[in-house]
């Protein structure tokens, strides 16, 4: 667990102090996003000599109020001794926090000149310095192999096998010289691996698959309990049908995890399931 002395800052913030303790003090600059961004925080490296930048959540403890309606384009601002924070409005309302910038707009030109957008110079530096790692969050959430679970760290080691995927992407791309998107070449990759390591396993029966009284005996359908954490049993019926279906309910006298409508009358009722 990451602990700071300064209880201001919270986690996040306690996170990049630790992160930064070799870099503080010689003037460098730091660009974060919303989850580290915070008044406290940035206060805290101004204080040892080390720009912040970010975008920032608009209800974090120590942003001020700000209830101007703007239209697209449009921006407001308000700074103390140390710190600006930037409302402009994009597609949406975006707040910025930052120690090194003024209130001065910038301008990109998009579409070979046809086009010109002006931006706070803020939310410019940001985008330059943080496009690369904003873009790589968006492609990976597009085919990301997360899922929800309990334990914390087995969502960590599949975000990182994600980068680690990103990253042979982004350097076959600079090898082969050959446009593919992320999805092919997760798909592409996907089919190596398991030509190269798939090896067949036979398929063990279910227990009871075929109780011999299954036909003739009454039967009555009950809450599956277990002692481990999983709730649920494979339905046999869906199974046989090369179905993955599975149920909170299975027939005690037969072993076997059934869904309640409509597989445990099959089960029960045809020979051929």
């Amino acid at each position: 667990m990451v602990h700071s002395e300064n209880q201001d800052i919270g986690i996040s913030g306690a996170i990049v102090e630790t992160l930064m303790k070799p870099y503080l003090g010689v003037g460098h600059t730091l660009y974060v996003d919303n989850w580290y961004s915070s008044p406290a925080l940035f206060n805290f490296l101004h204080n040892n000599c080390t720009n912040a930048c970010g975008t920032v959540r608009k209800r974090r403890k120590g942003m001020p109020k700000i209830d101007e309606r703007l239209k697209r384009g449009e921006a407001t601002f308000r700074s103390c001794t140390n710190l600006l924070v930037t409302k402009w409005m994009d597609k949406k309302e975006v707040y910025m926090l930052s120690t090194m910038h003024t209130s001065e707009f910038g301008t990109i030109i998009k579409h070979g000149g046809t086009k010109v957008i002006r931006k706070p110079v803020c939310v410019l530096d940001y985008n330059n310095s943080m496009g690369a790692v904003d873009k790589a969050d968006m492609v990976i959430s597009t085919v990301n192999s997360t899922r929800k679970t309990l334990k914390w760290y087995r969502k960590f080691f599949f975000h990182l096998l994600d980068i680690c995927v990103w990253n042979a992407y982004c350097l076959y791309k600079d090898k082969m010289k050959e446009p593919i998107s992320m999805a092919k070449f997760q798909l592409q990759l996907i089919r190596e691996i398991l030509g190269k390591y798939h090896q067949a396993t036979k398929r063990q029966p279910l227990t009871g698959n075929n109780h011999p009284g299954r036909l003739t005996e009454r039967h009555f359908p009950s809450v599956y309990k277990s002692a481990g954490r999983n709730r649920s049993r494979r339905c046999v019926v869906c199974s046989a049908n090369d179905k993955r279906h599975e149920s909170k309910y299975e027939c005690k006298d037969c072993n076997v995890g059934l869904c309640i409508d409509p597989c445990f009358k099959i089960y029960h009722c045809e020979i051929n399931y």
